[in-house]
C-alpha cells in the first residue's frame, strides 16, 4: 500500500537541489515514477516526500544543435521513440527507446529516471554507451558533466550525490558510414540480455568498433578491450573473437545467476548476440 506523500514542485535545478539537501534521505526525485512508485508500494524504498522535477523547463527539452542531441532528464521514452531527430541522428537510441516496457510506461517513464534508477536491465543504457554520451548533473552550487561510463557505479547505484539530479543527457551521433545494431532477449517486457554494436568496414576490415552489453552483470558496460581486438580484423575474424571471449565476459561483465538465466547461459548468449549485432551493423541492416 502506498503511504501518504508530501510533494514539492521546484521550478529550477538549484531549488530542487536545495530541497533534496534540506530533506535528506527522506526525499526522492520524482519524474515519471514508473519504478519509484512501484518500489514505494512494495516497501523496498521508504520516503515521505517527493521532489517533483517535471516543472523545471530545462529537464523537458529535446533539441538537436547540428552536432549533439540534448535530451532533458524528464524527456519520456515515448518522445524519443517518436522524434524524427532521434531517428535520423541516433537510430540505436531510437530503437532501444521503442522497446522499453510498454506504451503506458513509455508515455510517462523518462530517460533520466531510467538511468538514475541504475537498474541493470535497461534498454537505453547500452545504446547510449555506444555513442559518445555525457550526463550533466546539477546541484544548488552549479553543475558537473561526466561520461556515461562513469555514471554507473554498481547495482542500482550511480554517481549522483543525494542533493544532485540529472539535468541533461548529451549524445553525439556515430561517425558517417558507421552502422549500428541493437539486439536483446526479453522476458515479460524487460530485457534479460541486451547488446549494442557500432562498426564499419574499410577495405574488408572492421573499423570504429564499439560494443556495449547490459543485463548480464551489475552495470551496463563498454567492452573496450574487445573493441581494440576487433579493429582491423575481418568480419569472420571478429565473429571468432567474440565467440571465443567467454573468459573475458566472465571477468569484465561479472555475470550473475538470477531469474533471467544462469551466469553460464548469459555468458554464452553474450557472444552469440554480439556476433549477430556485429554482422547487422556492418551489413545491409546496419544504419548510420
Amino acid at each position: 500500500m502506498l503511504r501518504p506523500l508530501r510533494v514539492s514542485q521546484p521550478t529550477t535545478v538549484p531549488e530542487a537541489s536545495a530541497e533534496l539537501a534540506r530533506l535528506g534521505e527522506d526525499a526522492k526525485v520524482y519524474a515519471g515514477g514508473t519504478e519509484l512508485i512501484l518500489w514505494l508500494r512494495l516497501g523496498i524504498v521508504h520516503s515521505s516526500h517527493l521532489v517533483d522535477v517535471k516543472k523545471i523547463p530545462a529537464l523537458g527539452e529535446l533539441a538537436w544543435d547540428g552536432k549533439t542531441m540534448h535530451i532533458g532528464a524528464a524527456v519520456t521514452h515515448r518522445r524519443l521513440e517518436r522524434s524524427a531527430d532521434v531517428a535520423a541522428h541516433l537510430p540505436l537510441l531510437h530503437q532501444a527507446a521503442a522497446l522499453v516496457a510498454n506504451v503506458r510506461v513509455r508515455n510517462v517513464g523518462t530517460l533520466g529516471g531510467n538511468l538514475c534508477f541504475g537498474d541493470p536491465h535497461s534498454d537505453p543504457a547500452p545504446a547510449l554507451l555506444v555513442y559518445h554520451t555525457r550526463v550533466t548533473i546539477g546541484h544548488h552550487g552549479g553543475a558537473r558533466s561526466i561520461g556515461l561510463d562513469e555514471f554507473f557505479v554498481g547495482l542500482y547505484e550511480t554517481a549522483i550525490a543525494p542533493d544532485e539530479l540529472v539535468v541533461e543527457v548529451e549524445v553525439e551521433p556515430l561517425p558517417p558510414g558507421v552502422g549500428s545494431a541493437y539486439l536483446r532477449c526479453a522476458r515479460v517486457e524487460r530485457p534479460s540480455l541486451a547488446v549494442a554494436v557500432a562498426a564499419a568496414q574499410r577495405d574488408g576490415r572492421l573499423a570504429h568498433v564499439r560494443l556495449a552489453v547490459s543485463c548480464i552483470g551489475p552495470v551496463p558496460m563498454r567492452l573496450q578491450e574487445l573493441e581494440s581486438r576487433l579493429e582491423g580484423a575481418t568480419l569472420a575474424e571478429g565473429q571468432r573473437i567474440l565467440r571465443q571471449a567467454q573468459r573475458h565476459y566472465e571477468e569484465v561483465l561479472q555475470p550473475v545467476d538470477d531469474l533471467h538465466g544462469s551466469a553460464a547461459y548469459k555468458t554464452c548468449l553474450t557472444g552469440v548476440l554480439l556476433g549477430r549485432a556485429l554482422t547487422q551493423a556492418v551489413g545491409a541492416n546496419g544504419r548510420q
